[in-house]
């Protein structure tokens, strides 16, 4: 599996308000879905006491090569709620 995260964010319920906006389909985990029409991902809010919210995106394997429309919806999330892009090796995009 293959996933994207949008971190350092503030407030859940704002995140989870601008996710709803953008992927209609589902909620925990908002889907974003594909022309064929499977999801092609999966974004979970995570939220702890410990650390700041943070989205979590999925990709699907039958998906696994499609990451430019992950970081469209995680880069326009980030115009909306700030944050940071990362991939799952931890390097900032």
């Amino acid at each position: 599996m293959k996933s994207y995260f949008l971190e350092g964010l503030r407030d859940v319920a704002i995140v989870r308000n601008e996710l709803s906006r953008l992927l209609p389909n589902g909620v925990d985990p908002w889907l974003l879905i594909a022309a064929d029409p499977y999801p092609l991902a999966y974004f979970t809010v995570i939220a702890s006491e410990e650390d700041a919210p943070s989205i979590q995106a999925d990709l699907s394997g039958r998906h696994y090569d499609q990451d430019g429309a992950v970081l469209e919806i995680l880069r326009e999330l980030q115009k909306r709620v700030g944050g940071v892009v990362r991939d799952d090796n931890d390097n900032k995009l």
